[in-house]
């Protein structure tokens, strides 16, 4: 048998933190957009921050889903 890397997709509405972050707070992904180096970028709003919304790079992305679902 031979496994194959996948690579993480993420979708608005994951649920993700911040891979490295003091706090451990969660946020939900509202969208995407690229960089000037056409990496894309996810747009996250904090769960329990009205206010917080957040732009970073889905690389330091950590999902909080177990193998990708609920």
């Amino acid at each position: 048998m031979r496994l194959k890397a996948v690579e993480k997709q993420f979708s608005a509405g994951d649920l993700v933190t911040i891979k490295n972050s003091r706090k451990e707070e969660h946020f939900c992904i509202i969208g995407f957009k690229y960089n000037e180096e056409h990496q894309p970028i996810a747009i996250l709003k904090a769960l329990y921050n009205e206010t917080c919304i957040i732009e970073k790079p889905i690389t330091e992305l950590k999902t909080l889903l177990i193998r990708g679902k609920l």
